[in-house]
């Protein structure tokens, strides 16, 4: 029988405040710090799913957050619909993954497990032919490279790393069963400006979202040799790791049923 989850916050709830934050972040492009909180809520949802017998339970809520906030993304371009569903139905598979994971291999698993999903996803978005196409979260912070310089040592898809741990230490500090911590919350937002400081001190070139693409596109990049041979290490990094993640949980799921 599946335990009843412990959080105090309704699940709609979540999901309205994170369409609130993520929309506003990619609409405010000049200051995109909203980006760094909109996520936090699903981190919240996600606990009241893995505790069900079913791994889908509540999910379409966070497929409804993700489907409306790249909408947005897009500026309201319907002609992306069949893009964004995509999308959004593959990252809500990050959610997915964790619960599945959580209930075949224990509370060890945290919730960096859908960092390292959604990561592994952006990935392999890289990887089809309609890469262009696609939202990453490091693209909110396109017009503010001045934020991110030092992304030439983990490509451009850091900015995305960036944006789901400070998301994930927000949800640590506000959404957790165990109540507010000051603690972490004081962590996150030295981990926003942190960066950003450094950025203003170093004269590191960015990389680009066109120096990405046009490496997995092999387009003939114009960058640097330290990035053409790390590319996306950061993100590759982590679609290792998702897929020994899932190939353990599928393990252990086969093996509790013989």
């Amino acid at each position: 029988m599946a335990r009843r989850s412990k959080t105090k916050f309704n699940p709609w709830l979540l999901m309205g405040i994170s369409i609130t934050l993520m929309t506003a972040g990619w609409l405010m492009k000049s200051f995109p710090v909203l980006m760094f909180v909109g996520l936090a809520p699903l981190f919240a949802i996600a606990d009241q799913a893995k505790d069900h017998a079913s791994p889908w339970n509540r999910f379409e809520l966070i497929l409804l957050a993700l489907v409306v906030t790249f909408v947005t993304a897009h500026v309201f371009d319907f002609s992306y619909i069949i893009f964004v569903c995509v999308q959004a139905i593959a990252l809500t598979l990050a959610f997915v993954g964790y619960a599945f994971s959580y209930q075949n291999l224990g509370s060890r698993l945290g919730k960096f497990t859908i960092i390292f999903f959604w990561l592994g996803l952006e990935y392999a978005f890289l990887k089809l032919p309609w890469r262009n196409d696609f939202v990453f979260l490091s693209d909110a912070l396109l017009i503010l490279p001045t934020w991110c310089t030092w992304n030439v040592y983990t490509g451009y898809l850091g900015g995305s790393v960036w944006i789901l741990v400070v998301n994930l230490l927000f949800y640590l500090s506000v959404f957790r069963e165990g109540g507010f911590s000051t603690l972490i919350f004081i962590v996150a937002l030295v981990l926003i400006a942190a960066p950003i400081l450094y950025s203003y001190q170093t004269d590191e070139s960015t990389i680009t979202r066109l120096d990405m693409l046009s490496v997995y596109s092999n387009t003939s990049p114009q960058v640097s040799e330290k990035y053409l041979k790390q590319s996306e290490l950061a993100a590759r990094t982590a679609a290792w790791i998702s897929v020994l993640i899932i190939l353990l949980a599928f393990v252990k799921n086969q093996t509790r049923k013989k």
